[in-house]
């Protein structure tokens, strides 16, 4: 069966699941950029594509917007060869120019998502544009109970929606020996005697960190931040002012050192204000940490039982967020595992093939 995905960049974790897609169907993805403005071309040295692919012309609109027409030419020029035609999005230019050519010319295709919110309060004429892309979709895949309440409120069939288990993680990487912590902490100057709470996003305003590191003013536990982004300044100045020794800043780090990091922790702690899925959840509980989350992420909404594997915290009550805090080491590393042992490329990969190949036979 002959598959086209259109995707807008490579992204590492979504070029393994393709890898993975493409054991079962005859795959062909076809990107809309070579990479995202805000990510470093680290972010991609390691991608290895298994899999028929395409790039279009760069061209942003922001971060990945694109205008570009050539999505819309390709389907027009090919779609008779492909049994299933997947879309990932439909807000930039390029994806609602294909999209509205599909539904002119009665072309079906499916939509793929990451997760979604939806808005209480929207402009109509948003809300209306969002309902008219994703209502014309024939099925949908999505990663989780919150991304269907997403692509309900905006039009789509729940009868049409497919489960898949989202995943940024290798079978072997829920299954690698843990490093020596001692070590990682010491080529890091971690302090060996501290209880070490970590958080891996970009320094922006959506991630909430200034947050973060005012709850950890004064408190005993060590808090490492790892990744870059425009904030990290106001993040040196409040750390600098408040004389804050129980903070470190590690820059981006690619995925293997990451983890290294992360399994060196004890906790690791989100406080987003908003996630439309939240991938460093799944890569944390891999490596053994239970997570202390908003109830802005959407995967965390997913994967964390109070208690069991982390807890889920309101942005508003810092009572709560401070009880996390300390209860969240307590934790058995053995449920933060169990609780994503099917998150992994291998099942997200072969769940998606499944999908489309049970479509096609209807």
């Amino acid at each position: 069966m002959k598959v086209l995905i259109v995707f807008n960049h490579p992204a590492p974790y979504k070029v393994n699941i393709f890898n993975e897609m493409a054991k079962y169907v005859d795959l062909t993805v076809l990107f809309e950029r070579t990479k995202a403005k805000n990510r470093p071309q680290d972010f991609y040295v390691a991608n290895k594509f298994n899999f028929t692919h395409f790039f279009l012309k760069d061209g942003y609109v922001f971060n990945e917007g694109s205008l570009s027409n050539g999505v819309r030419k390709f389907i027009k020029e090919h779609h008779d060869e492909y049994d299933q035609i997947v879309m990932n999005g439909y807000s930039h230019v390029a994806e609602i120019k294909a999209i509205n050519y599909m539904k002119k010319h009665h072309i079906s295709f499916s939509l793929l998502i990451n997760g979604g919110i939806a808005k209480d309060k929207e402009f109509f004429l948003k809300r209306k544009f969002k309902s008219k892309m994703i209502s014309s979709a024939s099925f949908y895949m999505s990663p989780s109970s919150k991304s269907d309440d997403y692509l309900v409120a905006y039009g789509a069939n729940k009868n049409r929606i497919y489960r898949y288990p989202y995943s940024n993680l290798s079978e072997s990487e829920l299954h690698v020996k843990h490093e020596d912590k001692v070590a990682t902490r010491k080529d890091y100057n971690i302090p060996l005697d501290k209880t070490v709470f970590v958080n891996a996003s970009q320094f922006i305003e959506r991630k909430n960190n200034m947050q973060l590191l005012s709850i950890f003013n004064g408190r005993k536990e060590f808090l490492i931040l790892i990744g870059q982004g425009n904030q990290q300044e106001q993040y040196e100045q409040f750390i600098a002012k408040n004389n804050m020794e129980n903070v470190m800043i590690i820059p981006f780090k690619k995925k293997d050192e990451l983890f290294r990091i992360l399994r060196s922790c004890d906790v690791f702690i989100t406080l987003a204000k908003e996630d439309i899925f939240g991938h460093t959840t799944l890569e944390a509980l891999s490596c053994g940490l239970p997570v202390v989350s908003s109830n802005k992420v959407i995967s965390s909404l997913e994967y964390i039982q109070n208690g069991k594997n982390g807890y889920i915290v309101d942005l508003n009550n810092k009572q709560e967020i401070v009880s996390a805090i300390e209860n969240a080491p307590k934790i058995s590393k053995d449920n933060t595992l169990d609780s994503i042992k099917n998150n992994t490329y291998e099942s997200c990969g072969k769940r998606l093939a499944d999908i489309l190949i049970e479509e096609n036979t209807k």
